[in-house]
């Protein structure tokens, strides 16, 4: 019985034991397979994101620093199979990834040791491969390691399939920047860069270099009337432009040109060594002669508005002990900007200021100055405060101010809410007003010292650089008028206008009236500030620079004088100021 029922129970037969065995293994090894063949796409991915986001940086740093952050020459580099030798024709030199703010990257840890290294040299360098490497003039980047995945080795963000399209890729030759969408042919800055673009068109442009400064179009060069002004500034940026080999037409290198946004407050320096704070949210100018601080280094908030650094030398500190010492860094910014004051003209509070009390009035220029002290300046509108909409009455609707080229100027607005204008207007977490009066003389000198004007252009006669009634200059684009007081008054230029009488015009129409970046701090509207005229109780309020009314040469940009409180005017506007 019991033999019985054991035959009638079935088990499990070495043959599908043996099936089900090699199954599982099957199925493990595609597992283990998958799972390595996954984490070395990702490991390739980290690479080609690192790669990604060092070209981005030194792009920036390139700009900037007219330079690429590398000097170190690495010579191991014959195993990487993806080095064009019509492209990547200069040294390749280890990327000094300590010079380039805000990085992270998943390899090149190697670059630690090198750089603890007591000598650099090569010959040390090259024992190293956890390293980014670039050529020193495609700017194409390597890693050298490389990632390895179905056996082949992956160095860079392309394969050796594409290399002939490398060329793409290079984006200085000489300092000279190939525009998007066009590839390096041949040539120096000195014989003439050639590039051509990706789309197979068959002309070539060819770089013409252009050391001193233009004020007027060449005359082998034809364009639109309205890119003409825009063209003289890239050209004078850039020393040169790009002509058509075949019909003589032109190509010029774009000037907005920004650094991603500081995700917290930082420092900038320039090629030169110099700093300046950036706010959270703010991007950094990164065209040429934008972006240093002795030519105007120019800034931009998450709002695109843009402003530019007045620096305020620490030396001049010979009293003050600390940034609290209010009383002294303030006398000591009056001794260094003295040949702009007036002692009828002081920074105190008065009623129609746009503040209520004195309290508040002292603890905002306290906070001013403990800024500046302890930032080495502070940042002004690049333009002045304009509106979308032109304002044609006192009665017209306030609404929020921008600074930025193009707009109609902020007029007929009193001085109390044209503070309050500027109290809303930044951001980044920073205090924004009006200017005080010390902080309009702190520009003036900024702009002596750096040698954007003299003295007397600054003092005694501004109309040569101002929007004044009997200053001449041409204009190129934007929008005037004779009567701001009249709806629909103002003019489109259309092609080349000479001015030569009174006109009010829209923010930053002509580089003519600018210097170090800020457009029209001499003439076109005057600009109010915090300063109080203590001569004359009924006209409390003071405004500085001259107006586009003026025929007097003796209202230049540092000129001030008293007005009533509660009135406003079609030549009075405001220069909003951040710290």
């Amino acid at each position: 019985m019991i033999n019985t029922k054991m035959k009638s129970i079935r088990g499990i037969s070495l043959i599908s034991l043996v099936i089900t065995t090699i199954v599982l293994i099957i199925l493990a090894n595609v597992i283990i397979y998958n799972v390595r063949d996954n984490l070395r796409l990702g490991k390739l991915e980290n690479m080609q994101n690192d790669i990604e986001n060092l070209r981005d940086k030194i792009s920036s740093y390139y700009t900037q620093n007219g330079k690429i952050p590398a000097t170190l020459q690495y010579t191991n580099f014959s195993h990487i199979g993806v080095i064009s030798q019509a492209v990547d024709t200069g040294d390749f030199l280890v990327i000094d990834l300590s010079a380039l703010e805000n990085l992270t990257l998943n390899y090149g840890k190697d670059f630690e040791k090198v750089k603890s290294l007591e000598s650099l040299t090569p010959e040390d360098a090259k024992n190293y491969t956890d390293l980014y490497i670039i050529n020193e003039t495609s700017h194409n980047i390597f890693y050298v390691a490389g990632i390895t995945v179905d056996n082949e080795t992956y160095y860079t963000d392309y394969t050796s399939e594409s290399i002939d399209s490398v060329s793409v890729d290079l984006r200085y030759v000489d300092g000279v920047k190939i525009p998007d969408g066009f590839y390096y042919v041949e040539g120096t800055k000195d014989t003439g860069i050639i590039i051509k673009s990706n789309d197979n068109n068959e002309y070539e442009y060819k770089w013409i270099v252009e050391n001193d400064e233009i004020e007027t179009i060449p005359e082998n060069v034809a364009m639109n009337t309205n890119e003409e002004e825009d063209f003289i500034k890239s050209v004078n940026a850039y020393k040169g432009y790009y002509q058509n080999m075949h019909d003589s037409s032109v190509m010029y290198l774009g000037l907005n040109n920004w650094s991603p946004q500081y995700k917290v407050e930082g420092t900038y320096k320039d090629k030169n060594g110099d700093t300046a704070y950036i706010p959270m949210g703010f991007s950094v100018s990164e065209t040429p002669r934008e972006n240093t601080i002795h030519e105007g280094l120019v800034v931009k908030d998450s709002n695109d508005n843009e402003w530019v650094w007045i620096e305020v030398p620490k030396t001049i500190y010979t009293t003050a002990t600390s940034s609290e010492d209010y009383e002294n860094i303030e006398k000591d910014m009056q001794t260094y900007a003295s040949t702009y004051m007036d002692s009828d003209y002081t920074d105190t509070w008065y009623n129609g200021c746009g503040i209520a009390t004195q309290t508040e009035y002292n603890n905002l220029k306290n906070t001013m100055l403990k800024s500046v002290y302890e930032k080495g300046g502070f940042y002004i509108g690049r333009y002045e405060a304009g509106t979308v909409t032109a304002r044609t009455a006192n009665s017209d609707t306030l609404t929020r101010a921008v600074i930025q080229q193009s707009v109609y100027p902020y007029n007929y607005i009193t001085c109390s809410d044209a503070q309050a204008a500027s109290r809303d207007l930044v951001t980044g977490g920073k205090t924004s007003s009006l200017m005080f009066g010390i902080q309009w003389d702190l520009v003036l000198k900024f702009i002596e010292t750096k040698g954007g004007k003299t003295q007397s252009e600054l003092k005694t006669d501004s109309t040569q650089w101002g929007n004044y009634a009997n200053s001449t200059f041409n204009i190129t684009r934007g929008q005037y008028t004779t009567n701001p007081s009249i709806t629909n008054s103002w003019i489109t230029v259309d092609g080349n206008y000479q001015k030569n009488s009174a006109l009010l015009t829209t923010a930053g129409m002509t580089n003519t009236n600018s210097t170090l970046n800020i457009y029209d701090l001499a003439g076109n509207v005057a600009e109010w500030t915090l300063e109080q005229n203590t001569a004359d109780t009924n006209l409390p309020c003071s405004f500085r620079g001259g107006h586009y009314a003026n025929t007097d040469n003796n209202n230049s940009c540092s000129y001030r004088t008293g007005y009533p409180n509660l009135d406003a005017s079609d030549y009075i506007g405001f220069r909003p100021t951040f710290y």
